[in-house]
Protein backbone atom coordinates (compact mmCIF):
# COMPACT_ATOMS: atom_id res chain seq x y z
CA UNK A 1 0.00 0.00 0.00
CA UNK A 2 0.81 3.23 -0.79
CA UNK A 3 1.48 6.02 2.01
CA UNK A 4 -1.82 7.29 2.84
CA UNK A 5 -2.24 10.77 3.50
CA UNK A 6 -5.03 12.49 5.08
CA UNK A 7 -5.18 16.47 5.03
CA UNK A 8 -6.91 19.01 6.68
CA UNK A 9 -8.22 22.27 5.24
CA UNK A 10 -10.16 25.29 6.47
CA UNK A 11 -13.44 26.56 4.72
CA UNK A 12 -15.33 29.82 5.83
CA UNK A 13 -18.86 29.93 5.05
CA UNK A 14 -21.23 32.44 5.17
CA UNK A 15 -25.10 32.56 5.88
CA UNK A 16 -27.51 36.03 5.43
CA UNK A 17 -30.18 36.06 7.90
CA UNK A 18 -33.71 37.61 7.38
CA UNK A 19 -32.76 40.99 8.88
CA UNK A 20 -30.05 40.99 6.93
CA UNK A 21 -27.13 39.62 9.37
CA UNK A 22 -24.29 37.92 8.03
CA UNK A 23 -23.06 34.94 10.34
CA UNK A 24 -19.50 33.51 8.85
CA UNK A 25 -18.85 29.66 10.06
CA UNK A 26 -15.41 27.64 9.78
CA UNK A 27 -15.26 24.48 8.87
CA UNK A 28 -12.81 22.06 8.78
CA UNK A 29 -12.16 19.21 5.94
CA UNK A 30 -10.38 16.30 6.38
CA UNK A 31 -9.48 14.70 2.73
CA UNK A 32 -8.28 11.16 1.73
CA UNK A 33 -8.20 8.82 -0.44
CA UNK A 34 -10.15 5.42 0.72
CA UNK A 35 -7.56 2.69 1.30
CA UNK A 36 -10.28 0.02 -0.02
CA UNK A 37 -12.23 1.61 -3.11
CA UNK A 38 -8.69 4.41 -4.03
CA UNK A 39 -11.54 7.15 -4.34
CA UNK A 40 -11.74 10.13 -2.79
CA UNK A 41 -13.52 10.96 0.34
CA UNK A 42 -14.02 13.94 2.16
CA UNK A 43 -15.28 14.49 5.98
CA UNK A 44 -16.73 17.93 7.47
CA UNK A 45 -16.04 18.80 11.07
CA UNK A 46 -16.60 22.01 13.16
CA UNK A 47 -13.15 22.12 15.15
CA UNK A 48 -10.02 21.01 14.17
CA UNK A 49 -9.27 18.98 17.27
CA UNK A 50 -12.33 16.99 15.85
CA UNK A 51 -10.77 16.96 12.41
CA UNK A 52 -7.48 16.05 13.72
CA UNK A 53 -8.70 13.46 15.85
CA UNK A 54 -10.38 11.67 12.60
CA UNK A 55 -7.05 12.31 10.76
CA UNK A 56 -5.16 9.95 13.19
CA UNK A 57 -7.61 7.75 13.36
CA UNK A 58 -7.77 6.70 10.03
CA UNK A 59 -3.52 6.52 9.67
CA UNK A 60 -3.94 4.14 12.60
CA UNK A 61 -6.73 1.92 10.57
CA UNK A 62 -5.68 2.54 7.00
CA UNK A 63 -3.25 -0.91 6.83
CA UNK A 64 -5.95 -2.94 8.22
CA UNK A 65 -8.79 -1.41 5.95
CA UNK A 66 -6.60 -1.83 3.24
CA UNK A 67 -6.63 -5.66 3.75
CA UNK A 68 -10.60 -5.83 3.42
CA UNK A 69 -11.49 -7.06 -0.08
CA UNK A 70 -14.57 -6.24 -1.74
CA UNK A 71 -14.51 -8.38 -3.75
CA UNK A 72 -18.18 -9.28 -5.90
CA UNK A 73 -20.29 -11.95 -4.33
CA UNK A 74 -21.31 -14.69 -6.37
CA UNK A 75 -25.24 -14.35 -7.50
CA UNK A 76 -26.24 -17.38 -4.58
CA UNK A 77 -24.40 -14.66 -2.09
CA UNK A 78 -26.18 -11.75 -3.31
CA UNK A 79 -29.48 -13.43 -3.35
CA UNK A 80 -29.26 -14.52 0.29
CA UNK A 81 -27.81 -10.53 1.19
CA UNK A 82 -30.96 -9.34 -0.61
CA UNK A 83 -33.25 -12.05 1.05
CA UNK A 84 -31.92 -10.66 4.37
CA UNK A 85 -32.04 -6.91 3.42
CA UNK A 86 -35.98 -7.79 2.85
CA UNK A 87 -37.15 -10.68 5.20
CA UNK A 88 -38.55 -7.40 7.59
CA UNK A 89 -40.19 -5.23 5.31
CA UNK A 90 -42.63 -7.81 3.59
CA UNK A 91 -45.23 -9.27 4.68
CA UNK A 92 -44.46 -13.20 5.18
CA UNK A 93 -46.80 -13.99 2.17
CA UNK A 94 -44.76 -11.62 -0.08
CA UNK A 95 -41.43 -12.98 1.53
CA UNK A 96 -42.05 -16.64 0.12
CA UNK A 97 -42.71 -15.40 -3.18
CA UNK A 98 -39.22 -13.81 -2.85
CA UNK A 99 -37.52 -17.35 -1.80
CA UNK A 100 -39.36 -19.22 -4.07
CA UNK A 101 -38.35 -16.52 -7.65
CA UNK A 102 -34.80 -16.45 -6.84
CA UNK A 103 -34.46 -19.67 -6.08
CA UNK A 104 -36.10 -20.82 -8.91
CA UNK A 105 -36.22 -18.35 -11.93
CA UNK A 106 -32.93 -17.12 -11.07
CA UNK A 107 -30.46 -19.45 -8.97
CA UNK A 108 -31.96 -22.71 -11.14
CA UNK A 109 -33.03 -24.98 -12.18
CA UNK A 110 -36.07 -24.92 -12.57
CA UNK A 111 -37.89 -27.80 -13.54
CA UNK A 112 -39.57 -27.34 -16.93
CA UNK A 113 -43.25 -29.33 -16.64
CA UNK A 114 -46.78 -28.08 -16.40
CA UNK A 115 -47.96 -25.99 -13.62
CA UNK A 116 -49.36 -28.75 -11.86
CA UNK A 117 -46.17 -31.00 -12.16
CA UNK A 118 -44.06 -27.57 -11.10
CA UNK A 119 -46.41 -27.13 -8.13
CA UNK A 120 -45.85 -30.63 -7.17
CA UNK A 121 -42.45 -30.54 -7.55
CA UNK A 122 -42.29 -27.18 -4.97
CA UNK A 123 -44.24 -29.42 -2.48
CA UNK A 124 -41.85 -32.79 -2.46
CA UNK A 125 -38.56 -31.73 -4.01
CA UNK A 126 -38.93 -34.96 -6.16
CA UNK A 127 -38.82 -34.66 -9.59
CA UNK A 128 -40.90 -36.72 -12.07
CA UNK A 129 -38.97 -39.49 -14.14
CA UNK A 130 -37.64 -38.28 -17.43
CA UNK A 131 -38.23 -34.37 -15.71
CA UNK A 132 -36.16 -31.96 -17.64
CA UNK A 133 -33.83 -29.26 -15.69
CA UNK A 134 -33.55 -26.29 -17.32
CA UNK A 135 -30.75 -24.25 -16.01
CA UNK A 136 -31.27 -20.12 -15.09
CA UNK A 137 -28.25 -17.89 -13.94
CA UNK A 138 -27.18 -20.39 -11.54
CA UNK A 139 -25.43 -19.56 -7.83
CA UNK A 140 -21.48 -19.69 -8.54
CA UNK A 141 -21.23 -17.12 -10.87
CA UNK A 142 -19.95 -13.68 -9.45
CA UNK A 143 -22.38 -10.93 -9.73
CA UNK A 144 -19.70 -8.26 -11.98
CA UNK A 145 -19.64 -11.32 -14.46
CA UNK A 146 -23.08 -10.91 -15.31
CA UNK A 147 -23.36 -9.02 -19.06
CA UNK A 148 -26.36 -7.43 -20.20
CA UNK A 149 -26.86 -9.65 -22.97
CA UNK A 150 -26.69 -12.75 -20.79
CA UNK A 151 -29.87 -11.33 -18.64
CA UNK A 152 -31.96 -11.11 -21.74
CA UNK A 153 -30.79 -14.53 -22.77
CA UNK A 154 -32.13 -15.29 -19.62
CA UNK A 155 -35.44 -13.46 -19.36
CA UNK A 156 -36.30 -14.87 -23.05
CA UNK A 157 -35.95 -18.62 -21.09
CA UNK A 158 -37.89 -17.87 -18.13
CA UNK A 159 -40.87 -16.30 -19.99
CA UNK A 160 -40.89 -19.29 -22.77
CA UNK A 161 -40.81 -21.76 -19.42
CA UNK A 162 -43.18 -20.24 -17.54
CA UNK A 163 -45.32 -16.66 -18.37
CA UNK A 164 -44.55 -13.54 -19.62
CA UNK A 165 -45.70 -12.35 -15.82
CA UNK A 166 -42.89 -14.67 -13.94
CA UNK A 167 -40.35 -13.42 -16.61
CA UNK A 168 -40.87 -9.90 -15.83
CA UNK A 169 -41.20 -10.69 -11.44
CA UNK A 170 -38.48 -12.11 -11.65
CA UNK A 171 -36.18 -9.66 -13.84
CA UNK A 172 -37.79 -6.77 -11.29
CA UNK A 173 -36.30 -8.92 -8.50
CA UNK A 174 -32.96 -9.89 -10.17
CA UNK A 175 -32.99 -5.88 -10.74
CA UNK A 176 -33.19 -4.97 -7.23
CA UNK A 177 -30.80 -7.08 -6.31
CA UNK A 178 -28.19 -5.80 -8.41
CA UNK A 179 -29.13 -2.35 -6.91
CA UNK A 180 -28.38 -3.09 -3.65
CA UNK A 181 -24.89 -5.15 -4.59
CA UNK A 182 -24.22 -1.69 -6.48
CA UNK A 183 -24.82 0.21 -3.07
CA UNK A 184 -23.20 -1.84 -0.52
CA UNK A 185 -20.53 -3.45 -2.03
CA UNK A 186 -19.59 -0.25 -4.41
CA UNK A 187 -19.79 -2.06 -7.66
CA UNK A 188 -21.06 -1.34 -11.20
CA UNK A 189 -23.33 -4.12 -12.05
CA UNK A 190 -25.04 -4.87 -15.82
CA UNK A 191 -27.98 -3.34 -16.41
CA UNK A 192 -31.52 -4.75 -17.40
CA UNK A 193 -32.50 -5.32 -20.71
CA UNK A 194 -34.88 -2.82 -21.63
CA UNK A 195 -36.13 -4.28 -24.97
CA UNK A 196 -36.42 -8.26 -24.06
CA UNK A 197 -39.04 -10.32 -25.35
CA UNK A 198 -42.46 -9.02 -27.35
CA UNK A 199 -44.31 -5.43 -25.81
CA UNK A 200 -46.57 -6.23 -22.48
CA UNK A 201 -50.03 -5.16 -23.07
CA UNK A 202 -51.87 -4.66 -19.68
CA UNK A 203 -55.48 -6.66 -19.98
CA UNK A 204 -57.94 -4.06 -19.55
CA UNK A 205 -59.03 -4.52 -15.93
CA UNK A 206 -63.50 -5.02 -15.81
CA UNK A 207 -64.93 -2.24 -13.75
CA UNK A 208 -68.44 -1.39 -12.74
CA UNK A 209 -69.87 1.79 -14.32
CA UNK A 210 -70.64 5.03 -12.19
CA UNK A 211 -74.48 3.90 -12.31
CA UNK A 212 -73.22 0.49 -11.65
CA UNK A 213 -71.72 1.51 -8.32
CA UNK A 214 -74.09 4.51 -7.24
CA UNK A 215 -76.42 0.82 -7.16
CA UNK A 216 -73.72 -0.91 -4.70
CA UNK A 217 -73.81 2.28 -2.42
CA UNK A 218 -77.41 2.87 -2.33
CA UNK A 219 -77.77 -0.77 -1.67
CA UNK A 220 -75.23 -0.69 0.92
CA UNK A 221 -77.49 2.04 2.92
CA UNK A 222 -80.15 -0.23 2.70
CA UNK A 223 -78.32 -3.50 3.99
CA UNK A 224 -77.46 -3.23 8.18
CA UNK A 225 -75.60 -6.73 8.07
CA UNK A 226 -72.95 -6.47 5.31
CA UNK A 227 -73.99 -2.77 3.75
CA UNK A 228 -70.41 -1.02 5.61
CA UNK A 229 -68.56 -4.00 3.89
CA UNK A 230 -68.28 -2.99 1.04
CA UNK A 231 -68.95 0.66 0.74
CA UNK A 232 -65.88 0.85 2.63
CA UNK A 233 -63.96 -0.84 -0.15
CA UNK A 234 -65.63 1.34 -2.73
CA UNK A 235 -64.94 4.94 -0.55
CA UNK A 236 -61.91 4.18 0.61
CA UNK A 237 -59.86 2.30 -1.82
CA UNK A 238 -58.38 0.41 0.66
CA UNK A 239 -56.45 -2.95 -0.11
CA UNK A 240 -58.67 -6.44 1.03
CA UNK A 241 -56.02 -7.12 3.47
CA UNK A 242 -55.41 -3.47 4.95
CA UNK A 243 -60.07 -3.22 5.22
CA UNK A 244 -60.05 -6.48 7.32
CA UNK A 245 -57.03 -5.61 9.05
CA UNK A 246 -59.01 -2.25 10.34
CA UNK A 247 -59.51 -1.87 14.18
CA UNK A 248 -61.89 0.78 15.38
CA UNK A 249 -59.08 2.37 17.27
CA UNK A 250 -58.37 3.47 13.74
CA UNK A 251 -60.95 4.84 13.30
CA UNK A 252 -61.54 8.51 13.78
CA UNK A 253 -65.77 9.53 13.59
CA UNK A 254 -65.34 13.19 15.33
CA UNK A 255 -62.19 14.07 12.35
CA UNK A 256 -63.77 12.20 9.90
CA UNK A 257 -60.67 9.80 8.99
CA UNK A 258 -59.21 6.51 9.11
CA UNK A 259 -55.34 5.51 9.70
CA UNK A 260 -53.87 2.52 7.55
CA UNK A 261 -51.14 1.06 9.31
CA UNK A 262 -51.50 -2.70 9.02
CA UNK A 263 -52.81 -5.84 7.80
CA UNK A 264 -54.38 -9.16 8.12
CA UNK A 265 -52.59 -11.90 6.63
CA UNK A 266 -54.29 -15.11 5.63
CA UNK A 267 -54.01 -16.85 8.79
CA UNK A 268 -56.35 -13.77 10.59
CA UNK A 269 -53.10 -12.50 12.07
CA UNK A 270 -52.34 -8.55 12.29
CA UNK A 271 -49.32 -7.25 10.98
CA UNK A 272 -48.00 -3.67 11.95
CA UNK A 273 -47.18 -2.90 8.24
CA UNK A 274 -48.75 -2.56 4.72
CA UNK A 275 -47.98 -3.54 1.60
CA UNK A 276 -45.68 -0.94 1.27
CA UNK A 277 -44.19 1.83 3.24
CA UNK A 278 -46.09 4.66 1.31
CA UNK A 279 -49.31 2.27 2.86
CA UNK A 280 -48.91 3.71 6.12
CA UNK A 281 -51.49 6.63 5.28
CA UNK A 282 -54.98 8.77 6.84
CA UNK A 283 -57.32 8.39 4.53
CA UNK A 284 -60.56 10.80 4.73
CA UNK A 285 -64.49 9.90 4.74
CA UNK A 286 -67.15 11.08 3.01
CA UNK A 287 -70.40 11.92 4.50
CA UNK A 288 -72.34 9.00 3.51
CA UNK A 289 -69.30 6.26 4.78
CA UNK A 290 -69.36 8.45 8.08
CA UNK A 291 -72.69 8.12 8.58
CA UNK A 292 -72.31 4.02 7.98
CA UNK A 293 -69.11 3.93 10.38
CA UNK A 294 -71.31 5.74 13.53
CA UNK A 295 -74.65 3.43 12.20
CA UNK A 296 -72.30 0.53 12.04
CA UNK A 297 -70.77 1.34 15.48
CA UNK A 298 -73.61 0.94 17.37
CA UNK A 299 -74.46 -2.79 15.94
CA UNK A 300 -70.36 -4.14 15.53
CA UNK A 301 -70.32 -7.30 17.36
CA UNK A 302 -68.15 -6.92 20.06
CA UNK A 303 -64.83 -8.56 21.78
CA UNK A 304 -65.43 -9.21 25.34
CA UNK A 305 -67.61 -6.66 25.80
CA UNK A 306 -65.50 -3.74 23.26
CA UNK A 307 -65.13 -2.46 19.94
CA UNK A 308 -61.88 -4.24 18.54
CA UNK A 309 -62.39 -5.55 14.98
CA UNK A 310 -64.28 -3.03 12.52
CA UNK A 311 -64.93 -5.76 10.20
CA UNK A 312 -65.75 -8.73 12.13
CA UNK A 313 -66.79 -12.41 11.26
CA UNK A 314 -70.95 -12.52 11.71
CA UNK A 315 -71.13 -16.60 11.66
CA UNK A 316 -74.76 -17.23 9.99
CA UNK A 317 -75.73 -20.09 7.53
CA UNK A 318 -73.52 -21.40 5.05
CA UNK A 319 -76.23 -23.67 3.57
CA UNK A 320 -76.54 -27.29 4.14
CA UNK A 321 -77.62 -26.48 7.77
CA UNK A 322 -74.32 -25.55 9.04
CA UNK A 323 -73.36 -22.18 10.75
CA UNK A 324 -70.40 -20.43 10.30
CA UNK A 325 -68.01 -20.79 13.16
CA UNK A 326 -66.28 -17.26 14.62
CA UNK A 327 -62.72 -17.22 14.96
CA UNK A 328 -61.31 -16.55 18.23
CA UNK A 329 -61.05 -12.66 17.61
CA UNK A 330 -63.30 -12.48 15.44
CA UNK A 331 -61.64 -11.99 12.23
CA UNK A 332 -62.82 -12.50 8.78
CA UNK A 333 -61.12 -14.32 6.22
CA UNK A 334 -60.51 -12.67 2.32
CA UNK A 335 -62.62 -15.74 1.18
CA UNK A 336 -65.32 -15.50 3.39
CA UNK A 337 -65.66 -11.79 2.56
CA UNK A 338 -65.60 -12.53 -1.16
CA UNK A 339 -67.90 -15.74 -0.67
CA UNK A 340 -70.70 -14.73 2.07
CA UNK A 341 -70.46 -10.83 1.24
CA UNK A 342 -69.02 -9.44 -2.15
CA UNK A 343 -70.53 -12.04 -4.55
CA UNK A 344 -73.78 -12.63 -2.95
CA UNK A 345 -74.15 -8.90 -3.44
CA UNK A 346 -73.12 -8.45 -7.32
CA UNK A 347 -75.51 -11.74 -8.24
CA UNK A 348 -78.41 -9.95 -5.98
CA UNK A 349 -78.17 -6.84 -7.95
CA UNK A 350 -77.12 -8.06 -11.29
CA UNK A 351 -73.96 -6.70 -11.99
CA UNK A 352 -70.58 -8.43 -13.46
CA UNK A 353 -68.65 -10.47 -10.78
CA UNK A 354 -65.80 -8.56 -10.48
CA UNK A 355 -62.99 -9.19 -7.76
CA UNK A 356 -63.04 -6.93 -4.09
CA UNK A 357 -60.08 -5.48 -5.42
CA UNK A 358 -61.36 -3.84 -8.02
CA UNK A 359 -63.37 -1.20 -5.82
CA UNK A 360 -59.82 0.43 -6.09
CA UNK A 361 -59.04 0.64 -9.22
CA UNK A 362 -62.54 2.34 -9.56
CA UNK A 363 -62.31 5.12 -6.28
CA UNK A 364 -59.14 6.19 -7.71
CA UNK A 365 -59.89 6.26 -11.31
CA UNK A 366 -63.50 8.05 -10.68
CA UNK A 367 -61.43 10.45 -8.17
CA UNK A 368 -59.33 11.44 -10.89
CA UNK A 369 -62.18 11.83 -13.51
CA UNK A 370 -63.50 14.52 -10.78
CA UNK A 371 -60.66 16.40 -11.24
CA UNK A 372 -58.46 15.97 -8.23
CA UNK A 373 -55.32 15.78 -8.17
CA UNK A 374 -53.17 13.36 -9.52
CA UNK A 375 -51.16 13.55 -6.48
CA UNK A 376 -53.47 13.72 -4.18
CA UNK A 377 -55.06 10.64 -5.25
CA UNK A 378 -51.27 8.93 -5.46
CA UNK A 379 -51.30 10.05 -1.62
CA UNK A 380 -54.98 8.37 -0.58
CA UNK A 381 -53.68 5.24 -2.98
CA UNK A 382 -50.82 4.76 -0.74
CA UNK A 383 -48.87 4.95 -3.49
CA UNK A 384 -45.02 4.50 -3.34
CA UNK A 385 -43.40 7.01 -6.29
CA UNK A 386 -45.03 8.75 -8.93
CA UNK A 387 -44.56 6.07 -11.69
CA UNK A 388 -46.41 3.23 -10.12
CA UNK A 389 -49.37 6.39 -9.95
CA UNK A 390 -49.09 7.45 -13.16
CA UNK A 391 -48.54 3.80 -14.83
CA UNK A 392 -52.43 2.70 -13.57
CA UNK A 393 -54.35 6.38 -12.44
CA UNK A 394 -52.11 9.24 -11.00
CA UNK A 395 -49.59 11.85 -9.04
CA UNK A 396 -48.03 14.40 -5.88
CA UNK A 397 -49.33 15.68 -2.37
CA UNK A 398 -51.71 18.49 -1.23
CA UNK A 399 -54.71 18.62 1.28
CA UNK A 400 -58.14 19.90 0.19
CA UNK A 401 -60.79 20.09 2.11
CA UNK A 402 -63.99 17.64 0.76
CA UNK A 403 -62.29 15.71 -2.13
CA UNK A 404 -63.66 12.21 -0.78
CA UNK A 405 -66.96 13.66 -1.04
CA UNK A 406 -66.30 14.43 -4.67
CA UNK A 407 -66.16 10.73 -4.84
CA UNK A 408 -69.69 10.84 -3.63
CA UNK A 409 -70.14 12.98 -6.58
CA UNK A 410 -69.00 10.89 -8.77
CA UNK A 411 -71.11 8.19 -8.25
CA UNK A 412 -74.63 10.54 -8.03
CA UNK A 413 -75.24 10.13 -4.83
CA UNK A 414 -73.94 13.10 -3.04
CA UNK A 415 -75.57 13.51 0.77
CA UNK A 416 -75.24 16.68 2.96
CA UNK A 417 -73.23 15.92 6.37
CA UNK A 418 -75.13 15.84 9.27
CA UNK A 419 -75.00 19.24 11.10
CA UNK A 420 -74.88 17.04 14.45
CA UNK A 421 -72.80 13.72 14.68
CA UNK A 422 -74.08 12.13 17.35
CA UNK A 423 -73.99 8.42 18.65
CA UNK A 424 -70.03 8.21 18.12
CA UNK A 425 -68.67 5.73 20.24
CA UNK A 426 -65.11 5.46 21.50
CA UNK A 427 -62.92 2.07 21.07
Amino acid sequence: MQDFRANITKRTTKSKHRDGRITHHDRYLLHYNDPITGKRRMLRFKTRKEAEAAQNELIKNAKDMARQTREAPTLGEAVEYWLKSRENSVTPHTFQSYKQITRDWIIGPVFDGSIVERRQYGMTGKLPRGAKLVAMLGANIKVDEIRTAQIRTWFMQVRQTSTPYVARTARKVLSSIFRLIEEDFDLRLARMPTRAGPAYRRKQRQLLSEDQVKLVLEEAQHDKKWGIYYAFAFLTGTRPSEQLGLLWEDVDLVKGYVRIHRSQQPDGSLKPFTKTDAGMREIPLNSILLELLIEWQKRCPRLNGKLYRVFPAQGGDMGSGRKAEAHSDGWLSLSNYRNRVWYPMLKRLGLPQIPPYAARHMMISFLQAQGVEIGLVAKIAGHASPQITLEYYTHAVRERDGMMDELSAAYGIAKPMAANKTGVQTP
